[in-house]
């Protein structure tokens, strides 16, 4: 975790899953729609990092986002 964005906290995969369908909690899997398609996160939407707009994301601005990707960045 030493490539940390500042601000932006980072969660252990044990963390994700204790949280997942808690209803204020999402997550996006920013991989290309094949790989999303072979697996993925239960319950993660795919999202195109590139090409997207606000309604993509929930409107409680108070939930927890989680985003992820299997790029090297």
């Amino acid at each position: 975790m030493d490539d940390a964005i500042p601000d932006i906290p980072e969660l252990r995969v044990t963390d994700v899953a204790a949280r997942l369908g808690e209803p204020s909690f999402f997550v996006f899997d920013n991989n290309g729609r094949g790989r999303w398609a072979r697996g993925h996160v239960p319950g993660a939407k795919n999202l195109n990092a590139y090409d997207f707009d606000e309604t993509a994301l929930p409107a409680n601005k108070g939930a927890t986002l989680v985003f992820y990707c299997s790029g090297p960045g």
